[in-house]
């Protein structure tokens, strides 16, 4: 639960330093996922793994799914306000909770049931409530958080089917390499340079690769102990602190509405992390 917990923190400033650099958005993911996996496949030689066709194998989907999560959520962290973006993003519990019954037979309980729409509400206090700020929201890249919602949901529930076959670092590893050779000539389609001269812009990508990479480390190394209910609820977490980063950082005005939002979701986490 702990390093279910640090990834969740992991994952809330994250995407709020994808907005402080010069590189376009797919340039971005890829140079992330880049890093996430050099990093993963060189500790996992370290520790006498290897990176064979079993680790590939069970880290396709997981990969598949997570490009198109990466391509569309950076979009629209660029497109969007941060805080739109992650309180779209973060209804995936909804989906994942419909999962965790169906897929993986977890008994969802009382207080999972009645915190669910509780976060759910504060979620959308926050996104209505949000006022102007340097993030204006737009459309498209709404349109394009929701479909990486349902691009991340659909990770973590390959994520967790693909723990059962291989280690945290193993698909760490795997998942990310194939992430990040898909997410290459994507990058390259696109209208944005790959390669630019700014050294804050590197380190900001150098910084999301290490950071990021291990958030999902350890958050995947959570999937054998925790279950799926737990963890779809701990991603509702998220949201409320991405939005006080952006306040902090970027001057992204909080809303009466949205300080109302964020304690309702926090404590509906809390709620249910604490039972569990």
């Amino acid at each position: 639960m702990w390093a279910a917990a640090t990834g969740i923190f992991l994952f809330s400033w994250g995407p709020v330093f994808v907005r402080d650099n010069e590189f376009g958005a797919l340039p971005f993911a890829f140079w992330r996922l880049f890093g996430a996996a050099m990093w993963a496949v060189a500790a996992l030689y370290l520790r006498g793994g290897r990176l064979d066709r079993r680790v590939l194998r069970h880290s396709l989907a997981g990969g598949l799914v997570f490009t198109v999560n990466a391509a569309t959520f950076f979009t629209a962290i660029k497109t969007t306000a941060v805080a739109n973006a992650m309180v779209v993003g973060a209804t995936a519990p909804i989906f994942l909770l419909w999962a965790a019954s169906r897929v993986f037979q977890e008994r969802i309980s009382f207080r999972v049931v009645l915190a669910t729409p509780i976060a759910v509400a504060g979620m959308i206090l926050m996104l209505v409530g949000r006022s102007g700020g340097s993030g204006d929201a737009s459309l498209t890249g709404d349109v394009l958080a929701v479909v990486a919602m349902f691009a991340f949901a659909g990770y973590l529930v390959a994520s967790r089917i693909a723990r059962n076959h291989l280690s945290a670092l193993e698909y760490q590893a795997g998942w990310s390499t194939i992430a990040a050779g898909l997410m290459l000539p994507i990058s390259l389609l696109s209208f944005d340079p790959l390669v630019i001269a700014d050294g804050w812009s590197w380190g900001v990508a150098a910084t999301m690769a290490v950071t990021a990479g291990l958030a999902h480390l350890l958050f995947n190394y959570s999937h054998r102990y925790v279950p799926m209910r737990a963890l779809s609820l701990l991603n509702m977490a998220a949201p409320g602190l991405a939005v006080v980063w952006a306040w902090f950082l970027f001057d992204e005005q909080i809303g009466g509405l949205q300080w109302l939002g964020i304690p309702l979701v926090v404590i509906s986490v809390l709620a249910v992390v604490l039972d569990e």
